[in-house]
């Protein structure tokens, strides 16, 4: 399929998928089901379509690194594409940008959005599926693949379809698109049947894409080709400008242009289909024991049942449990009824409001180089353990705030300080002043661990002057 260009959207935030899902490391890059992220996943159907220079991803300024790292340990090229949004301004803007950034590679671009923190169990399903939207989107129709309702729902659009497309097996007009309806009107539209969840996936052209956007909001879509215009692009990044960004009100696709398109068809589909989207959700699709337990990690239980028990990093002991899920990280546990995914996410935002740094990031946090995490930290001083992959090698840089200390637990590293170079072992350790240039490296073919003990105030990531990465940060 040479024109046809995967489209994933990784930009989203997965706030009710709380403490597991953080601002700097949200649901996507996340393993929740099998050894793949959900990102990584949705890259594998994608290159079940395309080649991978054609896939383009979105995502925001604060995951993209994440983002290009995970897609790179797919395949190299996966890393080609990559449009980084400088704040998230919901679907109409990232897709705008992809539709014009394909035209621009193909000007006959079909494209395959997919949101990249969904989950799909039969994808060789999914595949033929594929291939019946595109050859309709390539006749002008924008197309969507719609799920049959097992429950009201309230958190997704839901779509009333009419008469069958002649000359296909399985795909139909459309009647309503309601993006995220009240709980009455779902109860209705659920008792009408021939009512289908909008999955999130669309196929169309991009060239009917656009055309249809500029039908139904012109203003809009000069707003997204400004930014487009203006982007600056390197090393196959492309950056949008923040001016040109704000200007793109942030409207979901589906309300501005999917309940008022003619040109919208439905395919309906079962293909084990999850949006991922709760702890109610992934109890649900996960392989549960005999009294509907899912447990996963270092968890044992008693008189239990109907519950999901996640630990990360300690015993976690379940007692009497029914419908309720257990989430214990290393600085958060949460204990929450299933099902109770509103109250879960009003609880996220309360902490972003009071700047809670359990809603930001984990203590543990990946790199490029390869990992960190805060072992204790105070007023005035922070312990970290870095591990650095075989080949790894740090920043040159400098701190402003800070002092470090560096103590090497395991492996050889080498350390710049201004002009001189030096090699410490295990057990042997060294100290970085406030204002000095240095760089950490592991020029050996083993893991690299150090302990850093860090003294000043601010002790914040963001105090770091880069001279030379690289990692092109």
């Amino acid at each position: 399929m040479s024109h046809c260009y995967p489209v994933l959207l990784a930009g989203g935030l997965g706030a009710r998928l709380w403490p597991l899902s953080r601002e700097i490391y949200p649901k996507q890059l996340l393993s929740l089901l099998g050894n793949n992220s959900l990102l990584q996943q949705t890259a594998l159907r994608a290159l079940d379509l395309a080649p991978a220079e054609n896939v383009i991803t979105v995502t925001t300024r604060p995951h993209y690194r994440a983002i290009r790292d995970q897609l790179q340990e797919l395949e190299p090229k996966l890393g080609r594409n990559l449009l980084v949004e400088p704040q998230g301004r919901n679907t109409t803007a990232a897709i705008g940008v992809a539709a014009l950034h394909a035209q621009n590679l193909s000007p006959n671009s079909t494209l395959v959005i997919m949101p990249a923190d969904h989950s799909i169990r039969d994808t060789q399903r999914l595949q033929k599926v594929f291939e019946v939207a595109i050859e309709l989107a390539n006749n002008g129709r924008i197309v969507t693949l719609g799920i049959q309702p097992t429950r009201p729902e309230t958190e997704y659009g839901y779509i009333t379809i009419g008469n069958k497309i002649p000359q296909t097996e399985n795909s139909f007009e459309t009647k309503n698109f309601l993006e995220k309806p009240d709980a009455k009107t779902v109860e209705k539209l659920i008792a009408a049947r021939r009512v289908y969840w909008n999955s999130g996936i669309f196929v169309v052209t991009a060239k009917t894409l656009l055309s249809e956007m500029n039908q139904y909001a012109r203003t809009i879509t000069n707003n997204i080709a400004d930014a487009s215009r203006n982007s600056v692009s390197q090393d196959e990044v492309t950056v949008f400008q923040h001016k040109d960004y704000a200007n793109i009100p942030s409207i979901p696709i589906d309300k501005l242009l999917m309940e008022q398109s003619q040109k919208l068809a439905l395919i309906p589909i079962d293909v084990g289909w999850s949006d991922v989207g709760s702890w109610q959700q992934i109890w649900e699709i996960s392989e549960k024991d005999e009294d509907g337990l899912v447990k996963i990690g270092d968890a044992i239980t008693e008189n239990c049942r109907n519950s999901l028990l996640r630990s990360e990093h300690r015993l976690l002991v379940g007692v009497g449990l029914d419908n309720i899920a257990v989430i214990e990280t290393a600085d958060a546990v949460l204990v929450t009824a299933l099902g109770n995914d509103s109250e879960l996410r009003k609880t996220f935002r309360e902490l972003q409001k009071l700047q809670r740094p359990e809603a930001t990031r984990h203590l543990k946090e990946r790199r490029p180089w390869g990992s960190f995490q805060v072992l204790m930290e105070s007023p005035g001083f922070k312990i970290k353990e870095l591990v650095i992959e075989p080949g790894g090698r740090l920043s040159l840089q400098s701190h402003k705030h800070r002092t470090e200390h560096w103590v090497v637990v395991e492996g050889r590293a080498k350390i710049t300080r201004g002009d001189t170079v030096e090699f410490i072992e295990t057990n042997q350790s060294t100290y970085i002043a406030a204002h000095e240039i240095h760089r950490l490296e592991n020029c050996t073919e083993n893991i690299l661990r150090v302990i850093e003990v860090q003294c000043g105030d601010p002790l914040s990531e963001d105090d770091i002057e880069r001279y030379d990465d690289v990692y092109g940060r």
